[in-house]
């Protein structure tokens, strides 16, 4: 019986020990899970993915279209049919309406006002209330979130002016930056997620540097990174060659890939993707 009791007292310390990470358990240092893409910042998951009861696109299962447009418009289409139009404006459309139009920034290229009723979700980036933009939405195999960028506190509380604005679907990401003007930290880092393209402005000038905007990418750590946000091609040829310094150049014939998980590099490489179009800031150039 005594042997029981004792048998028994050793059971109980050895599962208050697991339980509370004692033993070998703390000698190991906890790292933080980055999943595909990341928390996304308002978790509105109410509905959940919705199960593949509708009529599949052009792209199959485990690939995403990703089309550049023009300046810093892309759209992204999924196996499901979603069409996700980045930076939506008058500018720069898609021949295809799309599902989900985000505006990362209040700006000529970026943003409009003429919105199509049919439109199912409009993400504006930028605080229109004084207070922060948060969206997190999903439709059918798709969900796009973004992550509030150049905050700005006024005294009665903080604002944003624009967004990244991340698109996942099927285990794959793809994250536009916008106006993305300063260094991210680490809980910015892990909000954004694992990214699979990145799609980052070289203009130099209106938001990051080249130091700056190589920091952010190796924080990120992207399979890959496509350029866009430029006037003109001097621009994209400066920033290119500062990048072949840090990264492999690939060139892609028109304005179009598809991505998969066994099509993407081991290591970031840069993507040079033709802008539909003449890709620059539109007629009599825009500001950026």
């Amino acid at each position: 019986m005594g042997m029981a009791r004792f048998a028994a007292a050793g059971l109980a310390l050895l599962g208050l020990s697991l339980i509370s990470g004692g033993g070998l358990a703390q000698t190991k240092p906890f790292k933080q899970a980055r999943f595909p893409c990341g928390a996304g910042i308002a978790q509105n998951f109410s509905g959940g993915f919705q199960k593949a009861a509708f009529r599949l696109a052009d792209v199959p299962a485990g690939h995403l279209s990703v089309q550049f447009i023009g300046h810093a418009s892309f759209l992204v289409r999924s196996p499901g049919g979603v069409k996700v139009a980045t930076d939506y404006n008058d500018n720069y459309r898609a021949d295809a309406l799309p599902d989900i139009a985000t505006m990362n920034i209040q700006r000529g290229n970026h943003s409009t006002d003429n919105i199509e009723p049919s439109i199912r979700h409009v993400l504006r980036g930028w605080s229109e209330d004084g207070t922060v933009k948060r969206h997190d939405v999903t439709f059918k195999d798709v969900r796009v979130y973004n992550l509030p960028t150049n905050l700005e506190d006024y005294g009665s509380g903080f604002t944003n002016f624009s967004s990244m604005f991340i698109i996942q679907s099927g285990g794959l990401c793809v994250a536009h930056m916008g106006h993305l003007a300063h260094l991210l930290d680490k809980e910015q880092f892990y909000r954004i997620g694992r990214i699979d393209m990145l799609l980052v402005p070289v203009d130099g000038r209106v938001t990051l540097s080249f130091e700056e905007l190589a920091r952010n990418i190796k924080g990120i750590n992207p399979r890959v990174v496509v350029p866009m946000h430029f006037n003109v091609f001097s621009t994209l040829d400066e920033f290119l060659m500062q990048a072949e310094r840090l990264f492999k150049i690939k060139r892609i014939k028109g304005d179009t890939v598809e991505i998969s998980k066994a099509k993407l590099p081991e290591k970031t490489e840069i993507w040079l993707m033709a802008p539909g179009r003449d890709g620059f800031g539109g007629p009599g150039g825009p500001p950026l």
